[in-house]
């Protein structure tokens, strides 16, 4: 089920939101579980037991860890042997389903032979998202950071949790806990959550969406038959695409919990602002971003072991952080592209680009940013060379850049570049505005009514609805 589907905002979101004001607290968490089951199950009945088997394993794993931290001189020495075990099965499930079949080919390929047929498993929804929530939450009760969790109903809250469920945030049971037990829905928290849905809304089905119909169009055709100026137009248009696509889900999904009485963090902070790649991913996917910094980045050594370590901890985290968003070479290779970025950063190129002017480091950023894009969205590793090749040499092609650019998708386009940053930037109360908590003026109430109208209706004409990290 998606967030701007009908079925969503007509019939499930409204049943939800009406009945967890009039249910009593405890009643209403076991209705949240029921809620994120339907919501889950709505479009992935197939592989819903992977959820719920996830949950009770890392559920009875935590317990015999918490039990064994209890009893320190029985059993105390078992607790690593349960955390790895845990781990193997996490990351088990996850290669399973979303990397079978590609090291199958892989192998293949390198062996010059079929090693096994392929399964073309359907990779369960969201698996990359709760996956890394239950290893956070059985590391953080191994290292003490938090209780192992008695009640299996607040674990199965925590991962049925629908706003989060399926794209994120990646949220820390640390923080959600406090609001399983305690939960307030306010009329000021409950009218800023619609504010954020609707905005969110509006940033997926006005913006994301016009972007990616023509992206999608543009890719169809062969790589070689794109002109390189059609290829940097659409590189522009898929980078604004994912921002707000990613973007507009995560405002959502804030916006969701906070009318449901939960706190999710923020997982994006104007990204195509940064100066540099290392504030690149401070401001995106945030909680992705300290998710590999905590329990992978740290325990590697972080910057605390001299230059080299550090180099090549990065390269491993930027490696895994590519491989996280899919199987295919090209997500490998734009996971490594970022990664010898940031080592040059580290090495020499940050100190450069902070002494060079403001506008010359944005650019750099964006041009850094589109061609990072542009290799991510291709279908594998050798069309998004063949795209890049097309753009650098400016190669003519049959379809060209004039074909694809209309007078509608030019005036969102510059509306998107204006909204993706700058904007906010030039108007710090703007910026502030998004997040504070504040009421809602008559005005502001009368635009969103009327943005929000605007997306219902743009929704209802157009059958072009995915989200991007619908299926990571």
């Amino acid at each position: 089920m998606l967030f701007s589907s009908m079925i969503f905002l007509w019939l499930f979101l409204p049943c939800v939101l009406i009945l967890n004001l009039i249910l009593p607290p405890r009643t209403g968490n076991w209705f949240m579980i029921a809620a994120g089951f339907i919501f889950y199950a709505w479009g992935e009945q197939e592989y819903i037991w992977v959820l719920l088997l996830s949950l009770l394993v890392n559920y009875c794993g935590a317990r015999l860890m918490g039990k064994a931290a209890d009893s320190r001189s029985q059993g105390f020495g078992c607790r690593p042997a349960v955390l790895i075990l845990l781990l193997v099965f996490n990351l088990g499930f996850l290669g399973y389903f979303k990397y079978f079949d590609f090291f199958t080919d892989l192998l293949g390929k390198l062996s010059g032979r079929q090693i096994m047929a392929p399964r073309n498993l359907l990779l369960p929804i969201g698996i990359s998202f709760y996956t890394f929530q239950m290893i956070s939450y059985v590391i953080d009760v191994y290292r003490g950071d938090i209780p192992a969790e008695s009640r299996l109903s607040h674990l199965a809250l925590y991962i049925l949790f629908f706003p989060k469920m399926i794209q994120g945030p990646i949220v820390r049971y640390g923080g959600f806990d406090a609001c399983i037990h305690d939960r307030r829905v306010t009329p000021e928290t409950f009218a800023y959550g619609a504010r954020r849905f609707i905005y969110g809304l509006s940033k997926k089905l006005i913006l994301a969406n016009q972007f990616g119909s023509v992206v999608d169009k543009v890719l169809s055709h062969p790589i070689e038959q794109i002109s390189g100026g059609l290829g940097w137009y659409i590189g522009i248009l898929y980078t604004l695409q994912i921002y707000f696509d990613f973007s507009g889900y995560s405002d959502m999904a804030v916006g969701l919990g906070k009318m449901l009485g939960f706190n999710l963090p923020e997982n994006f902070n104007y990204p195509y602002l940064a100066r540099n790649v290392g504030e690149f991913w401070r401001r995106w996917h945030i909680s992705l971003s300290s998710w590999f910094k905590d329990y992978l980045y740290i325990p590697l050594g972080g910057s605390r072991k001299g230059t080299m370590r550090t180099c090549l901890n990065l390269m491993i985290v930027f490696l895994c952080t590519g491989f996280w968003h899919g199987a295919g070479l090209s997500f490998i290779a734009w996971g490594l592209y970022y990664g010898v970025l940031q080592v040059a950063e580290r090495l020499f190129l940050k100190k450069r680009l902070e002494h060079l002017p403001g506008i010359i480091s944005f650019l750099y950023m964006f041009f850094v940013t589109v061609i990072g894009w542009t290799m991510f969205r291709a279908d594998s590793l050798t069309r998004g060379v063949m795209l890049l090749g097309q753009m650098f040499a400016m190669r003519p092609g049959v379809y060209d850049i004039s074909m694809f650019m209309t007078h509608k998708t030019t005036v969102f386009m510059m509306i998107g570049i204006v909204l993706c940053g700058p904007a906010q930037a030039l108007a710090p109360g703007l910026r502030r505005h998004m997040t504070d908590e504040e009421g809602i003026s008559l005005m502001e109430g009368a635009g969103l009514i009327l943005l929000f109208a605007y997306s219902i209706a743009v929704a209802v004409g157009s059958t072009y609805n995915p989200f991007i990290y619908f299926r990571f």
